[in-house]
């Protein structure tokens, strides 16, 4: 299958609105036609007929269209005979470039290059988004789970076939290497607030991380490490996280085997999944009435009508699983918490 829509240049990542290439070719090759058979005629008529160059190209243009208007002056038996070649050749031409700019339209074009137009125009505003880099088979699954939650995203991947694969589900993606500087600010790494390693290749994913690193130092990367000299070199270079795939599908194998109904239940959590309750991560702000007092305090599954902590976050990357009741809240500390939707957002704003 022809691929209908590219919509950013590999290297400068600027909008290029192409259609198929089928199209464009019988578009350049109308339009060329048509221009060349102007400069004939205009050359044409100032020759035979010593016309100024205006008059003969407003002759060359009447006559193209034939629109019926007089000659500017009695022509010569040559003249006439130049003007019987330039009128056929004009209905051959425009009824080619008419021909082709149907096509254009009925064949679904137009609407491909204006979904780009509006696609590029989302890029250039995004903000506190999620970049994705690399589309091969967890970066699929990866933007499969962000948009299951509604999570703003953007891919980046060098191959065009796999972008349009990313546009056909409606994500935002380009082509581009994800490791240039030029690439990355133009996907608005500098706002962004999470980014997404996922290239297969480790060396490239250890640049990338040092390049998005130096670009934005609050982004919170994860990245993609298959061993662990790489998973050390990609903390090194400033990934937040690091995750081995092999190791993940290690474990989960291992745990179905040994307790299979508590993956199950794991599962259930899982961004994308829903049971109709949600585990979700929730951080107390300065001006939260719930800062200073024990947990067993708060009530907060009476407040919130049955949201449940199952855990609390005081250091970053150090998770208290069910902490104890004494456990004084203070600002910032992130509390792991399940329950629906409702009870989610109740406790949103008494941690607010």
């Amino acid at each position: 299958m022809k691929r209908l829509l590219q919509l950013f240049h590999p290297a400068t990542l600027r909008f290029v609105p192409i259609v198929s290439s089928e199209i464009m070719r019988r578009l350049f090759i109308a339009f060329t036609l048509l221009f060349f058979l102007v400069v004939l005629g205009t050359i044409g008529y100032h020759l035979i007929m010593g016309w100024a160059f205006l008059d003969a190209l407003y002759m060359t243009v009447i006559t193209i269209a034939t629109v019926g208007f007089h000659e500017l002056s009695p022509l010569s038996d040559v003249a006439r005979i130049f003007t019987m070649i330039l009128i056929f050749g004009g209905l051959a031409i425009g009824g080619y470039a008419i021909g082709t700019i149907a096509a254009f339209l009925t064949e679904g074009q137009l609407i491909n290059v204006l979904r780009g137009s509006r696609m590029a125009w989302e890029i250039t505003s995004l903000k506190n988004h999620v970049i994705v880099c690399g589309y091969g088979k967890i970066g699929h699954e990866v933007c499969r789970r962000l948009h299951a939650i509604g999570e703003t995203f953007i891919v980046i991947e060098k191959v065009a076939e796999k972008i349009d694969e990313a546009v056909g589900l409606g994500y935002l993606a380009v082509v581009g290497d994800a490791s240039e500087d030029d690439i990355l600010l133009k996907v608005g790494v500098q706002h962004a607030r999470a980014l997404i390693s996922a290239i297969s290749d480790d060396t490239a994913n250890v640049y990338l991380v040092l390049t998005a690193r130096s670009l934005n130092d609050k982004i919170h990367i994860v990245a993609r490490g298959t061993d662990d000299v790489t998973q050390k070199k990609l903390l090194r270079a400033g990934a937040n996280r690091v995750v081995s795939p092999y190791e993940i599908g290690a474990r989960r194998m291992a745990a179905y085997v040994v307790k299979p109904e508590i993956v199950d239940f794991l599962d259930a959590f899982a961004p994308g999944e829903s049971l109709g309750l949600h585990l979700e991560s929730i951080t107390l702000s300065k001006k939260s009435r719930l800062i200073g007092k024990e947990l067993k305090e708060t009530n907060i599954r009476e407040l919130t009508g049955g949201a449940l902590v199952v855990g609390m976050c005081k250091q970053a990357g150090k998770m208290d699983i069910n902490p104890p009741g004494d456990t004084i809240l203070e600002e910032n500390n992130i509390l792991l918490v399940i329950g629906n939707d409702d009870q989610l957002e109740l406790l949103g704003k008494l941690a607010e």
